[in-house]
């Protein structure tokens, strides 16, 4: 009876989470935390701590806060993601998860696979804190160290997809290339009027000419499978979603999109260049 009532809100809270996720098209990235692993000044912080003198710990806060601050700053001037401090929600069971989708209707699976395709998890670690002291002995200045990770919210259990180290007075312009140019964006791909469209647009800061790798995704009896089939390009922005033109698989994807039923679709991945 207790499980079967855990799974109930397992789903319960699933389906709260796809409500809220309605008509939003961004990139979510959940902070995990942000924390300083430099053992020694930890270790020293203690200490002091201990023994009622709190500044040490009190800089590590701060630094902490910092590279928070900086964080938020580069997320949101690259126009493509939303850093939220809400703990993820503990991942579906694979078996719990195929039994809400299956009871979905073709719509709602459409919303439901594109809430969960784009959404991350964020962690930082401050690895390092070295401290100079200023021209004319006027204090000290802290460089920091960081390793920026970004792992898949839908798998809790994963390697990061990417991890990449920083340093503090030069984080800026490294951290937003990071942020474009090394996370997958996702979207789906169907035919609107007499246009081919994907769900991902200006909103997820796509530029006209970026290409996407296409996929046929099928899920059957709750096994998730995946076969690319081409590539189409961006010719046509709107807010929200792109008109597309084939680069690779234009017949094949062509004859596919009307076989789609409820528990197939066409996914598509940016194709992340660096002369982005």
């Amino acid at each position: 009876m207790k499980k079967i009532y855990l799974l109930f809100v397992m789903l319960t809270l699933a389906l709260g989470v796809f409500a809220q996720s309605k008509g939003k098209n961004a990139m979510t990235l959940r902070l995990v935390d942000i924390k300083v692993t430099d053992g020694t000044l930890v270790n020293i912080a203690k200490e002091q701590e201990a023994k009622g003198n709190t500044k040490p710990m009190d800089m590590i806060r701060i630094y902490e806060g910092n590279v928070r601050a900086k964080l938020d700053e580069v997320a949101k001037a690259s126009g493509r993601f939303e850093i939220s401090d809400e703990n993820a929600l503990e991942a579906l069971t694979r078996d719990a998860e195929a039994s809400l989708f299956m009871k979905m209707s073709r719509a709602e699976k459409i919303e439901y696979v594109s809430s969960k395709q784009n959404d991350y998890t964020l962690s930082c670690d401050i690895n390092s804190c070295q401290f100079t002291r200023r021209a004319g002995g006027a204090g000290y200045s802290c460089v920091l160290r960081l390793k920026v990770s970004i792992s898949d919210a839908r798998d809790s259990t994963a390697a990061a997809l990417i991890s990449r180290e920083f340093i503090s007075d030069t984080l800026t312009e490294p951290l937003t290339d990071f942020f474009l140019n090394n996370i997958p964006v996702y979207g789906l791909l169907g035919y609107e009027g007499d246009e081919y469209v994907i769900t991902c647009g200006e909103s997820l800061n796509i530029r006209k000419g970026d290409q996407f790798q296409v996929s046929l995704i099928k899920y059957s009896g709750g096994e998730r499978q995946s076969e690319v089939v081409g590539a189409v390009k961006v010719q046509d922005l709107r807010a929200s979603t792109s008109a597309v033109s084939f680069t690779e698989g234009k017949d094949r994807i062509i004859e596919l999109i009307p076989t789609l039923d409820a528990n197939s679709f066409l996914q598509c991945r940016l194709l992340l260049l660096k002369s982005r």
